[in-house]
């Protein structure tokens, strides 16, 4: 069964002869929550780095929680104004080029699929010219389904946990690297291994253990 994606993981062409990633945007290729944490300021709210989870954690300035309905049109606003101005991660620009010299690589992003365009065109900005999908819930389904076509080695990078457990669920062959390059985001996961294959805070280290 395929997961919801926009577009539909059908459209994508794999190349079978080379490994494959899969990659999550952002906060492994955008640094979505430095830039996130900026824009609520902006809005006179803050983070409060309890969990690793958006409801619970966005503050106002009487330190109350928003509700799940402000979160959403908090996050729609935010994406709607600031998916194109993203700094990005630290390195990965370089290192999705040096490994797509031996691997194909494809993006797969949780984010809404409105706001698909305005995330292609800052993956194109900065010359990340991968296919890439938008994709809702669990990304385990997408990932199975592209490793059922593929039939070889796959790699998935993600930030979230969640997101790892999903795709091992679904296909436990698939190679998970949990990468978190925030230390606060980091320091609210515990036993970090027990999500995956291999955990990574830094771009240059993903490479080498693709290419080991």
């Amino acid at each position: 069964m395929q997961s919801f994606t926009y577009p539909k993981l059908t459209t994508c062409k794999i190349i079978k002869n080379k490994p494959l990633i899969v990659c999550d945007a952002d906060e492994v290729i955008f640094d979505f929550m430095n830039s996130f944490e900026i824009y609520l300021h902006t809005k006179g709210l803050y983070f409060n780095w309890k969990s690793y989870a958006l409801e619970g954690n966005i503050l106002n300035d009487k330190k109350k929680a928003l509700n799940k309905n402000q979160i959403t049109d908090i996050i729609h606003n935010f994406f709607m104004y600031k998916t194109e101005s993203m700094d990005l991660v630290e390195g990965a620009v370089k290192s999705l080029q040096k490994l797509s010299r031996q691997c194909s690589i494809i993006i797969l992003s949780n984010i809404p699929f409105k706001f698909y365009e305005k995330r292609k065109a800052a993956l194109k900005k900065y010359g990340i010219n991968f296919p890439f999908f938008a994709n809702t819930g669990p990304k385990g389904k997408a990932v199975k389904y592209l490793s059922d076509i593929h039939k070889g080695k796959i790699w998935f990078i993600d930030d979230s946990p969640y997101q790892i457990k999903s795709v091992k669920l679904e296909e436990k062959n698939v190679n998970t690297i949990l990468f978190i390059g925030n230390h606060k985001l980091e320091a609210l996961i515990k036993n970090k291994k027990k999500y995956c294959d291999h955990f990574s805070k830094k771009w240059k280290d993903n490479i080498k253990t693709i290419l080991n």
